[in-house]
């Protein structure tokens, strides 16, 4: 009887663990956005050159940068939960803050597609990229 009944237990605790990694995986791949830039765009701590990158959620909060053949993380970080801009539509994925001619554009927030929440990058107050810091 007890033996029956740890299997019965166990039977369920593996079911209940992969309903919640197919939930996971589920609402990662919903957040997930392939991005290409025509020209040089930089993150906390990154530049990264022209060329098309992963960006994922991986827990709230936490966005991670890949490059395309997921062969290279750029960037797991902590970001801000911010609302979409008013004007911008719902399939412009990313804000840039505005630098000078000759500076390499910083992102500033990117949205999912079709999502009205995005996620605001965190940069450091000492940060040599502009528009950045905790003011913005």
């Amino acid at each position: 009887m007890l033996k029956s009944r740890f299997v019965l237990v166990s039977c369920v605790v593996a079911a209940l663990g992969l309903m919640t990694a197919a939930s996971v995986a589920k609402a990662n791949a919903q957040h997930t956005t392939y991005l290409t830039f025509s020209a040089p765009v930089a993150l906390p701590g990154v530049a990264l050159p022209a060329g098309t990158y992963i960006f994922e959620v991986v827990i709230p909060d936490v966005v991670r940068v890949r490059s395309r053949d997921r062969a290279q993380v750029y960037l797991t970080a902590f970001t801000r939960t911010v609302e979409r801009p008013a004007g911008l539509r719902a399939d412009h994925p990313v804000v840039v803050n505005e630098v000078p001619a000759g500076m390499t554009p910083s992102i500033k927030a990117w949205f999912p597609i079709g999502e009205f929440v995005g996620h605001e990058f965190i940069y450091p107050a000492n940060s040599r990229q502009l528009g950045t810091g905790a003011s913005n």
